[in-house]
């Protein structure tokens, strides 16, 4: 039998369930084009980080900057980004997501919001309601591993 005290046993659960939320979605409903992984990378790196320039995404993500450039191009095609020179330094540009990146963001969460809530309402309620308080403490985990990145 698992035991589910174990870390090792959250993390492969996490991973499950974060790749079932991804792959399940089914953005193209929502009328929104889907995205690679890496430009999801970027894009909500850009999100968190707004101005921040290509070198230090790419460090950050401890990406390529051919591979960051690359990817912000077609975010900016795509009409999720933006790029404007830097006021201090006009050689970099700072990166900012668009408000169409803002709209589509809300409506993808508003759906993952929705199936989750249909999967929890099937659940015992205790099972739902553990569930849904650990949601601080998953937050605070989340900061750590971004602050660790």
């Amino acid at each position: 039998m698992t035991d589910t005290t174990d870390p090792a046993v959250l993390a492969s659960v996490l991973h499950d369930l974060s790749w079932i939320i991804q792959r399940t979605d089914r953005v193209e409903e929502l009328g929104i084009e889907r995205l690679p992984a890496p430009e999801v990378t970027v894009l909500k790196q850009i999100d968190r980080n707004a101005g921040i320039g290509v070198s230090a995404l790419a460090d950050m993500l401890a990406m390529q900057p051919s591979n960051v450039s690359a990817a912000v191009r077609t975010l900016v095609e795509r009409g999720l980004v933006v790029k404007t020179p830097s006021p201090t330094d006009r050689r970099v540009t700072q990166l900012e997501v668009t408000d169409r990146m803002r709209r589509n963001r809300t409506r993808i969460e508003a759906a993952w919001s929705a199936r989750i809530t249909e999967a929890l309402s099937r659940l015992p309620d205790e099972a739902a309601a553990q569930l849904v308080s650990a949601a601080p403490a998953l937050m605070l985990l989340t900061n750590e591993l971004r602050d660790r990145t």
